[in-house]
């Protein structure tokens, strides 16, 4: 499960659309670059795999784009609801509830398809290693980020000590 949601993350920051398209079209490409050497090397991948692997993982990835828009296009119609004061009916939240979930099976059902569709490609220690890799880069960024979260911490606690002067370490 971990494996799919690192997927859907991944696949979730590339299809999102930020203020700036043309930076976030670099940071795609940078992620996307970073990516495919790091799958590559993590799977140890052959040339002649690879040339079929990435094919395939980038027309999975525009699936669940596809998928992910429609889940965004719903969320956003019930938010305009909501923000508009409408009365919403039961009926209404029961719906966009149902389209939800059946929307997230979706999404469950491609990366199974997907995961389970590479073995005509991939060794079975490779397809468990790209099992792996999705849970080991989620935790990797979650780690990033409590680390970046940490420093930034670390300095507004200092600064409020002895005055407001930074506390050196020694």
């Amino acid at each position: 499960m971990k494996h799919i949601l690192l997927l859907i993350f991944v696949s979730g920051l590339m299809a999102q659309d930020f203020d700036h398209p043309e930076r976030d079209h670099e940071r795609s490409e940078k992620m996307e670059m970073m990516m495919v050497w790091k799958l590559t090397d993590e799977l140890d991948l052959s040339p002649e795999q690879a040339e079929k692997f990435f094919p395939r993982l980038r027309k999975h990835r525009n699936e669940l784009d596809e998928v992910k828009k429609m889940e965004r296009a719903l969320a956003g119609e019930m938010r305009k609801k909501m923000g508009e004061d409408e009365d919403l009916s039961e009926k209404d939240v029961k719906n966009t509830v149902k389209k939800a979930t059946e929307l997230r099976k979706k999404i469950v059902d491609l990366e199974s398809e997907f995961l389970l569709g590479m073995d005509d490609i991939l060794s079975p220690r490779q397809l468990a290693h790209l099992g792996m890799f999705k849970q080991k880069m989620m935790r990797n960024i979650r780690g990033e980020l409590k680390e970046q979260h940490g420093k930034k911490g670390k300095r507004g606690k200092n600064m409020g000590r002895r005055g407001g002067k930074k506390r050196r370490g020694f």
